[in-house]
């Protein structure tokens, strides 16, 4: 790899650190792991979840299968300790889409 763009990397990847949304989502992180149960189960909804979306399809009633898995994980969502985690996690991950997604727009690949 190029000298300069080895160098732009690592400060852009300072850059992302600096953000509010990795900070917030570090010092999330870094609580539910005193919580080795909590982040457990946040780690399991973040899977059901993600095995959800897969296999979503519109022509099967999506709204009434999301309604029962929301209603299946209340307990887990309402947890504060795990829903700030999701919740700052989601936003860093919102924000790198988006910084893919600008990159991905400047370049002809």
């Amino acid at each position: 790899m190029d000298a300069r763009l080895y160098g732009d990397v690592i400060n852009f990847t300072e850059c992302i650190k600096d953000t509010p949304e990795y900070r917030e989502y570090q010092e999330k992180k870094k609580k539910i792991e005193g919580f080795p149960e909590l982040k457990e189960r946040a780690e399991i909804l973040k899977q059901n979840t993600y095995e959800l979306c897969l296999g979503f399809d519109p022509e099967r009633d999506p709204v009434s299968k999301m309604m029962k898995y929301s209603d299946e994980n209340e307990d887990i969502f309402m947890e504060p300790v795990i829903n700030e985690y999701l919740t700052a996690e989601a936003a860093f991950c919102r924000m790198m889409r988006e910084i893919l997604d600008m990159t991905m727009d400047r370049i002809d690949f």
